[in-house]
């Protein structure tokens, strides 16, 4: 999967247990969940936990600059940020809501899934999967 900003995107990511949301920039109740998730990226990069971080848009109509908006407005703009065309990654990881966080282990499994963990949260997860 190719980011908004070019890059090439894999799950996991280099191995490393990764965090990924599922989100919408119409989705009101998502910018907490993206909030976090940038919380937890900050933390992870700050203490040296080697984890990955996703957010993926489940709209394929909203643009790449839209995204970039939503992803500075709550701040977290140091997530790599991807759309999810033709729901490859919501269908490969059987996610059907917005608001859907999973964490992915460095094997590719599904270790953990909730709607709008804190970053505490998200931390201890990524922690329990290897990170």
């Amino acid at each position: 999967m190719t980011s908004i900003d070019g890059r090439q995107v894999s799950l996991p990511a280099a191995g490393k247990p990764t965090a990924v949301f599922f989100f919408s920039v119409g989705c009101g109740e998502c910018v907490g969940g993206v909030r976090s998730l940038g919380e937890a990226a900050a933390s992870a990069e700050a203490n040296g936990t080697g984890a990955g971080f996703l957010a993926v848009d489940m709209d394929p109509r909203e643009t790449k600059e839209t995204i970039e908006g939503f992803m500075k407005y709550v701040e977290a703009e140091r997530v790599p940020a991807a759309i999810d065309q033709g729901a490859t990654l919501s269908q490969r990881f059987d996610v059907a809501a917005l608001s859907t966080l999973i964490i992915v282990d460095s094997d590719g499994r599904v270790t953990f899934r909730a709607t709008d963990p804190d970053a505490e949260t998200i931390i201890g997860e990524l922690e329990k999967a290897g990170a």
